[in-house]
């Protein structure tokens, strides 16, 4: 059993709390639980009156927010609009991310991103928001899980996903953060602590129907126990400079099982608002 508990493309977490929340209804097999979801927040369709972005290069452009020099590449100007091929061990699928709103807030900036994600013919809509702080770190306030699926209540106890500014990753500092939750699905309940990192991938050139970039990445590392079960899952993100996220890879062990790729996401197609 799946439920979809992605956080944010950029980070694509949640993953290890998806087996999570498998394992606290029946002690099921990380192998069988759903993917990831398309975007880890975002939604909408794309707008045909954008013009598309050239290959690997580019700046977000317009007026609508600032984006502090500090951050890895991610442009975020309303009706910027991002097409994704996904794949899954479950199934494949497609998912549209769209900037629908950028809000100046005492933390930084508020991003409002929808989502349309269509897997196996059945198409979902959702939203969520990133917050992009001065210092270029980015956050993803985890209480948004509820409005991602109808099967898991998740409660936020304690911590956020963060993502922090480029000069800390480039630096080779490797964050580290703290996420207690609850989780309430099928009438069981546990709580889950999982521990995040954070660390810089270097660069890579890597090609994708979209086009070839050179692309910083990030990888980000998600651990918990569940029901005496230790389950990882590695997010690994590639981001281009003036596009944003142009794939991401999650990768999942359960116990003392080999890593295996659970997931992929892959840039076709990125139109600038």
């Amino acid at each position: 059993m799946g439920t979809h508990l992605a956080v944010l493309r950029p980070a694509r977490s949640g993953v290890g709390l998806t087996a999570a929340a498998c394992l606290v209804v029946t002690g099921c097999s990380t192998g069988n639980s759903g993917s990831p979801g398309g975007s880890g927040t975002p939604s909408g369709s794309t707008s045909s009156s954008s013009k598309s972005a050239s290959t690997g290069s580019g700046n977000s452009g317009g007026s609508t927010s600032v984006v502090s020099s500090n951050s890895v590449p991610f442009p975020i100007t309303v009706g910027n609009t991002w097409t994704y091929t996904d794949t899954s061990t479950i199934a494949g699928g497609t998912s549209v991310d769209k900037i629908a709103a950028v809000t100046p807030v005492s933390g930084g900036q508020q991003v409002l991103m929808d989502s349309t994600i269509t897997t196996a013919g059945t198409t979902t809509h959702g939203s969520g928001y990133f917050i992009f702080h001065p210092d270029g770190s980015i956050t993803y306030p985890f209480s948004q899980f509820n409005s991602r699926t109808s099967q898991a209540k998740v409660t936020l106890l304690s911590g956020n996903v963060i993502w922090p500014p480029a000069s800390q990753l480039e630096s080779g500092q490797v964050s580290h953060n703290i996420v207690k939750i609850e989780i309430a699905i099928a009438g069981h309940t546990a709580d889950v602590t999982s521990h995040i990192t954070v660390k810089d991938g270097g660069t890579q050139s890597v090609t994708v129907p979209a086009g070839t970039y050179n692309a910083t990445i990030v990888v980000m590392t998600e651990s918990e126990t569940v029901a005496g079960i230790p389950l990882t899952s590695r997010v690994t993100t590639w981001l281009a400079t003036g596009v944003g996220p142009v794939k991401t890879e999650v990768t999942v062990s359960e116990g003392n099982s080999p890593g295996t790729v659970a997931a992929e996401n892959v840039l076709t197609s990125f139109m600038r608002g």
